[in-house]
């Protein structure tokens, strides 16, 4: 029954498509032959069609809205009023895409959050007519003022928090650029050793891991306890007030559909982190 209502629908679908094509002016119409077809023109579709095109393959993106760009579009969903409809941050777009594709040259131009954060507070969480909000930007200094009103121990840890995540950055992110290696399938295989060291010679992958536990050196801790605790666990390490601990679980949890207990999220942390502006 169910797959019966799935042809259906696909068929319905291939109908609706091929009247909309058929609508479409002659100098627009669809080739007989295409090397690769994407569904959806979203950011990730278009990178993967521009790629490519890049390499001469004849490609066709196919899109149902009425524009394209998927969760990277704005629009003004309230007259007057424009908002991204889901991507909020441009930090993740890779380096490497920047520049193969020439995005600056194409018109893309980036515009960097400051302040990055604002956080207004119940009333009942007023602790004094100065401290009703949060507001955090890329002055070090505003934001330790900002975060005196809540708590002055924060204050002064804020900085060194914040610098952690800068060297843990700087040691992983490479890694985002590679294809993950399966260390336990090699180790389960006879002679492992032998053939781990194999690797080691013929796979850059697994160097560029290695390089990456001798960046870290003695943040290797503090990474394995990011990668597998929760948010709520690191935070509550670092900081005693709930409106920076609140600010700054955003960032964890955006995406996850997980709460600040979850174990194992709290990597998203820096993962939000991370990532090149303007390449």
């Amino acid at each position: 029954m169910f797959s019966t209502c799935r042809i259906q629908v696909k068929q319905q679908c291939c109908m609706h498509l091929v009247r909309n094509v058929c609508e479409i002016p002659s100098k627009y119409q669809l080739k007989s032959k295409y090397d690769a077809v994407i569904i959806g023109g979203g950011h990730n579709g278009l990178v993967a069609a521009a790629y490519l095109a890049k390499a001469g393959a004849k490609v066709c993106v196919l899109e149902r809205r009425y524009l394209l760009g998927g969760a990277a579009v704005t629009e003004e969903i309230i007259p007057g009023f424009k908002f991204s409809r889901a991507s909020y941050v441009l930090s993740l777009l890779r380096p490497q895409i920047y520049s193969d594709l020439n995005l600056k040259e194409h018109g893309l131009k980036v515009y960097l959050r400051d302040p990055y954060s604002y956080t207004p507070l119940r009333e009942d969480f007023w602790k004094s007519p100065n401290a009703k909000s949060l507001t955090l930007g890329r002055d070090h200094l505003k934001n330790q003022l900002e975060i005196t009103k809540f708590s002055k121990k924060d204050a002064q840890v804020f900085q060194e928090y914040e610098k952690l995540l800068s060297r843990l950055v700087d040691a992983v992110e490479p890694l985002m650029d590679v294809s993950p290696h399966n260390l336990m399938k090699m180790l389960d295989q006879p002679s492992a050793w032998g053939k781990a060291l194999t690797a080691w010679h013929t796979s850059s992958n697994l160097a560029e891991l290695v390089k990456v536990v001798l960046r870290l050196g003695k943040d290797v801790r503090p990474l394995y306890e990011l990668m597998t605790a929760s948010p709520q666990k690191v935070l509550y390490h670092w900081f005693e007030s709930e409106p920076l601990r609140a600010t700054l679980a955003t960032d964890a949890l955006i995406g996850t559909m997980a709460c600040s207990n979850t174990p194992g999220i709290g990597y998203v942390l820096l993962h939000h982190v991370m990532g090149g502006v303007e390449g």
